[in-house]
């Protein structure tokens, strides 16, 4: 029963986070990847990895982010073979947006909630997201454990 309001949460986020990027023309991955460039350059390896994203979708997104100026891709010099991804200027102009936007659903959700319980609510999740990756890291990707 408690996966039935995890649900709830994250239909109700992703249903936020859609319509208030269609003003930007994006959609909720390209934010999340968005997000994750803020400061730092990776490969599409490593970006498909963080977002837990396969090769396929990794580099369909970042090319359509590419197309619309957002992001740039760069031969990394120490490995001629491997390309980085990091943000455009309008990259980083989006990422303010998209972070006030976040942010926002942030205070939706913990509305009533004291900065304590959010702490402890965030600590929660991160050692439950770690749980999961260790997991995943254990059956080594296979589909249905």
């Amino acid at each position: 029963m408690k996966n039935y309001y995890v649900s709830i949460i994250r239909r109700g986020e992703m249903s936020y986070i859609r319509s208030e990027l269609e003003q930007f023309g994006l959609i909720p991955m390209e934010g999340r990847l968005i997000r994750l460039l803020k400061d730092h350059c990776f490969s599409q390896e490593e970006l498909g990895e963080s977002l837990d994203i396969d090769k396929g979708r990794i580099a369909k997104t970042v090319y359509m982010l590419e197309q619309k100026g957002i992001v740039s891709r760069n031969t990394n010099s120490n490995n001629r073979r491997q390309k980085l991804v990091s943000l455009t200027e309008e990259g980083e102009r989006i990422y303010d947006a998209i972070l006030d936007i976040y942010e926002a659903w942030d205070d939706i959700c913990y509305r009533g909630f004291t900065e304590e319980e959010r702490d402890m609510n965030h600590e929660f999740i991160k050692r439950i997201s770690h749980n999961v990756v260790e997991y995943k890291k254990k059956i080594g990707g296979r589909k249905n454990g």
